[in-house]
């Protein structure tokens, strides 16, 4: 597959943690699920959050409106401090250097202010909290992993990992052959997670990433759908279950 990720989408989301912090995290208290057209809003978000320097934003009402196209959420309840929060807070700043970030913010706060003048509808806190987002693109016989991403606060949680499972047990109910993806050359962290799991380096596209003209590295998984990969897929499912705490899946 030949799709484009110039901005980096595959973030760096699998920093080890300490022991105490794999014991801190609860997975129980976190499902993952096919995201939903109502879900655009928080995808929007979580991309935001996830990817400060991404421009243009990700149109998520027609990703999740493209046929080939599927995306998994992370999701939990809402803590009580959240709860006890402005469901729709003015966007921080999370880049000062990201100027095509910082006007989209001001317009959609200047956009709140005159729905809200004029009796407009106000954005609600969605029913679930929703974490992070994993998504899959399908091209004949191959899935696409477009994009991991996490807000920052779920970060180190094993949630990075949980979304990777999640999509390569998609793409194997699909019917799939392999599964593919970019990643920044300097992303070892995440490039080891890759290897964990099966994934090769195959290539290399020179200058990929329009930030810094860093290059990507191609990787892709052996035949998913052969015995010896699930076998070995279903240990380290089983390993990460053991270390985070099962975690309900359901990306149909």
């Amino acid at each position: 597959l030949n799709v484009l990720d110039p901005e980096g989408k595959i973030a760096a989301l699998f920093d080890e943690p300490g022991e105490s912090e794999a014991a801190a995290v609860n997975h129980s208290a976190y499902s993952v699920r096919a995201a939903s057209p109502e879900d655009a809003a928080d995808l929007q978000e979580v991309e935001r959050r996830a990817f400060p320097t991404l421009f243009p934003a990700t149109r998520f009402n027609s990703e999740l409106a493209r046929a080939n196209a599927r995306y998994y959420v992370a999701v939990r309840d809402w803590t009580e401090e959240e709860l006890s929060q402005d469901p729709d807070p003015l966007p921080a700043v999370d880049n000062i250097a990201d100027i095509a970030g910082m006007a989209r913010k001001v317009r959609s706060a200047f956009a709140r202010l005159l729905f809200g003048a004029f009796g407009g509808r106000k954005k609600t806190r969605s029913e679930q909290f929703l974490a992070g987002l994993v998504g899959l693109w399908y091209v004949l016989d191959e899935a696409h992993v477009v994009m991991i991403g996490l807000r920052p606060e779920e970060r180190r949680k094993g949630l990075g990992e949980l979304l990777l499972i999640s999509a390569l047990e998609a793409a194997m109910r699909q019917g799939s052959r392999v599964v593919t993806l970019e990643v920044r050359r300097s992303n070892e962290v995440a490039r080891g997670l890759y290897h964990k799991y099966g994934f090769r380096e195959v290539g290399v596209r020179k200058h990929y990433y329009a930030d810094n003209n860093e290059d990507a590295v191609i990787m892709t998984t052996p035949p998913i759908q052969s015995d010896p990969y699930w076998d070995t897929f279903h240990k380290l499912t089983r390993d990460h279950a053991d270390r985070w705490g099962e975690a309900q899946r359901d990306p149909a």
